[in-house]
C-alpha cells in the first residue's frame, strides 16, 4: 500500500505542476496588470477544478449560510499542502490569500505572491506589518482575505494548531466578519508531502462553510475570544 501512497503522490505533483506550466501564459498575462486581476482569480477557480477532476477528488461543500457581502475574512484549518488550491472551488468571492513569505521559492507558483497574493514573513516584524498593511489595504478595497491562522500544516491533521491573532485583530480593526470554513478530509489527500510513503489517497473533499461571525462592536480586547471562538468552530466541523 505504500508504494501506492507514493505512486498517488508523484501524480499529484505531475497534475499541479504541469498544469500550471500549461496556464502560465495566461497567468502571467493577465496578472501584469492590477485591473486584470479577476481574470487570474477567475483561472485560479478554473485551475483548481482540473485539479481536483485529474487528482479524482470531488468536492462536496456543505454550508450553513451563504457566504456574507464582501468584505470579509476567510479562516480555515491548514491540513494539506491542497487546501489553497481548493480554496478557489469554496468561496465564491474575489479573495487574496496571506501566506507564508517561502512561498516566494516556489517556481512559477511564486508570481501570485510577487504580484497579487500577500507574502508574510512572521519572524521579521517589518515584513510582518506590511504584509498586515496589504491585508487592511485590501479591506478598505471590498476585497476579501484568507489566510490559515495556524500558520503552517500540522502533521498531526487533523488535529489542529493554536490559532495566531492576525487574522481576529484584523477582522474587529475593519469591523468585518470572519468566515470559518472546516477541511474535513484533504488531509487524507496531500498532509505531508516530503514523507513520501506516508498516507495519500483519492478522496472526496468534504469541506464545511460555518455562518459568519459578526465582528461589528468588538474592540482589541475581545480578540481572544474571538480567536478561540473561531477555533472551537472550525475543530468541531472537523470532528
Amino acid at each position: 500500500m505504500k508504494v501506492l501512497f507514493a505512486i498517488y503522490k508523484v501524480w499529484i505533483g505531475l497534475v499541479f505542476w504541469l498544469s500550471l506550466l500549461l496556464l502560465y501564459p495566461f497567468f502571467k498575462f493577465f496578472i501584469s496588470k492590477e485591473k486584470w486581476y479577476p481574470k487570474v482569480f477567475w483561472l485560479k477557480k478554473m485551475w483548481s477544478k482540473i485539479i481536483r477532476i485529474l487528482i479524482f477528488c470531488p468536492i462536496k461543500i456543505e454550508k450553513e449560510t451563504d457566504f456574507p457581502k464582501a468584505p470579509y475574512i476567510v479562516v480555515s484549518n491548514h491540513s494539506s499542502y491542497l487546501d489553497t488550491v481548493f480554496m478557489f472551488s469554496v468561496v465564491p468571492d474575489y479573495f487574496l490569500f496571506m501566506g507564508k513569505g517561502e512561498l516566494l521559492k516556489w517556481p512559477l507558483f511564486k508570481m501570485f505572491f510577487k504580484k497579487m497574493d500577500i507574502p508574510v514573513y512572521r519572524e521579521n516584524l517589518r515584513h510582518a506589518y506590511g504584509a498586515y498593511h496589504k491585508c487592511n489595504e485590501a479591506l478598505q478595497r471590498d476585497e476579501c482575505i484568507a489566510l490559515y491562522p495556524e500558520g503552517v500544516i500540522s502533521e498531526q491533521s487533523p488535529t489542529m494548531l493554536r490559532f495566531k491573532n492576525g487574522a481576529f485583530k484584523m477582522a474587529i480593526e475593519n469591523q468585518v466578519p470572519i468566515v470559518p470554513i472546516s477541511w474535513r478530509t484533504n488531509y487524507k489527500i496531500l498532509c505531508v508531502a516530503e514523507k513520501m510513503f506516508s498516507y495519500s489517497s483519492p478522496t472526496t473533499i468534504r469541506v464545511k462553510v460555518h455562518t459568519p461571525i459578526n465582528t461589528k462592536g468588538m474592540d482589541e480586547q475581545q480578540i481572544s475570544t474571538l480567536r478561540d471562538l473561531t477555533f472551537n468552530i472550525i475543530q468541531e466541523g472537523v470532528k
